[in-house]
């Protein structure tokens, strides 16, 4: 249930907002008149789940919590359109617990902690071009540009009976920066203020979180110690060689860049207003 607390929340507020709906639905339950096509001044509330995201709530290995892109959307005209909004997700696993000595693991292991955790943050800016087609099918053409940042956590510690213990906490954090272009289509349900689309296009995306950054210590015998070093976040390299570096070779100073253009696909639920 914590995975789509946000996404309801949204449904809840904005279907209870019945007012400002800019539908003609006539009281006759017989009667009900097909599309709600905004004009210049309404108001949408746009919610787009890509199918990465999708895949992510299906996927019961990770605690999802998050929204995915919540825009609003100003119709300066009938066809044209201005957005803007923001995008969050996290996800988290942790395992943590006492071992049984009995339990087949090395007699003196008496603890084992891994967290790992995953979480993102855009701030989203827009235009689109719409083209009337009927009040029924709604298509447009779109540019986004998008700046916010990742960061990622894993820890691991170990601690052995007699004091011996090792603890490894990995963080990387950056910046992040692109632009998309899409091409989309929208379905006016009824005479309600509400459509269901598709979007599919092109991202250029700069991230900025490309390697880890590990500080550990340690102590075995009564001797302790501690440092720092990186691991990438890269694994798709042309290069096999630079491919099998990733996060299984301790570098002691690494630089990883990464942009990549590719392509992105959303399913869309928009909820109209009126100014």
């Amino acid at each position: 249930m914590k995975k789509l607390i946000t996404i309801l929340t949204v449904v809840v507020i904005t279907t209870t907002i019945s007012f400002s709906q800019i539908s003609d639905r006539v009281n006759d339950e017989s009667t009900y008149l097909l599309g709600a096509r905004p004009v210049a001044g309404n108001i949408g509330f746009f919610i787009g789940i890509s199918t990465a995201e999708i895949s992510d709530l299906s996927n019961k290995d990770w605690n999802e919590s998050g929204i995915p892109i919540i825009n609003i959307k100003y119709y300066w005209s009938d066809k044209f359109v201005i957005k803007g909004g923001v995008q969050v997700w996290k996800k988290r696993r942790v395992l943590d617990g006492t071992l049984d000595p009995n339990s087949g693991m090395k007699a003196d292991l008496t603890s084992y902690t891994h967290k790992e955790v995953d979480a993102y943050w855009n701030l989203n800016l827009g235009i689109e071009q719409h083209f009337d087609i009927s009040n029924i099918i709604d298509s447009y053409i779109g540019i986004n540009g998008n700046i916010g940042y990742n960061r990622s956590v894993r820890t691991t510690n170990m601690a052995w009976d007699g004091g011996d213990f090792t603890d490894n906490e990995g963080s990387s954090f950056g910046i992040t920066y692109g632009f998309e272009t899409v091409v989309g289509t929208n379905l006016y349900i009824a005479d309600l203020p509400l459509a269901i689309g598709f979007e599919w296009g092109i991202r250029a995306k700069n991230y900025g979180a490309n390697k880890y950054q590990y500080d550990y210590s340690e102590s075995f015998g009564g001797t302790t110690s501690s440092g720092t070093y990186y691991t990438s976040l890269i694994d798709d390299f042309e290069d096999a060689t630079a491919n099998s570096y990733y996060n299984s070779v301790d570098f002691t100073d690494l630089k990883a860049k990464r942009f990549d253009i590719e392509p992105i696909a959303r399913v869309t639920f928009t909820y109209y207003l009126k100014q």
